[in-house]
């Protein structure tokens, strides 16, 4: 699948996003990234293990808790995760806690069926990262290759019809 492609199918109408290492500051892509989400008014959650909320939005500690949410059509956290179709992740974390998260995501039953996309923004990847999703089984599903959603995001929501 072409990254064009695969930046296409990582948006959806009924999507819940996730940003992996969004931050309170304002300097780091981690909180530019959350800022993109809640400006083009698509529902996301930030995930980071050391806050409670980030740009108003209640913070989830672990991915894991949100894919197993959805998996069970439940809620979290005042997220209406039992009604969205899959979970798209930005990841702006260092590349091995970007490969230890993607080892918990595997511990999840079922989040093959859950995980839509994965897009590990420049900085976030290395080689280990991109074996790792080869190996859990969500490398077609991965966007890399130093694209960023701030530059190619809009092109994405545009070609998915949002």
């Amino acid at each position: 699948m072409s990254m064009r492609a695969k930046i296409k199918a990582f948006f959806g109408p009924a999507r819940q996003y996730v940003v992996a290492g969004a931050s309170n500051n304002p300097s780091k892509f981690g909180f530019k990234i959350l800022s993109w989400y809640i400006n083009h008014d698509l529902s996301v959650i930030p995930v980071n293990p050391k806050e409670n909320t980030i740009l108003d939005q209640p913070v989830v500690s672990k991915i894991e808790d949100i894919i197993s949410a959805m998996k069970f059509k439940q809620d979290l956290k005042g997220y209406s995760t039992s009604k969205v179709d899959g979970v798209s992740i930005s990841f702006l974390t260092q590349p091995r806690i970007t490969v230890r998260t993607l080892q918990e995501i595997a511990t999840v039953e079922g989040f093959k069926d859950v995980v839509k996309g994965l897009w590990f923004q420049p900085g976030s990847y290395d080689e280990e990262v991109i074996k790792q999703a080869e190996k859990i089984g969500l490398y077609d599903r991965v966007i890399y290759e130093d694209e960023c959603i701030l530059v190619r995001g809009e092109e994405g929501l545009y070609s998915a019809n949002l």
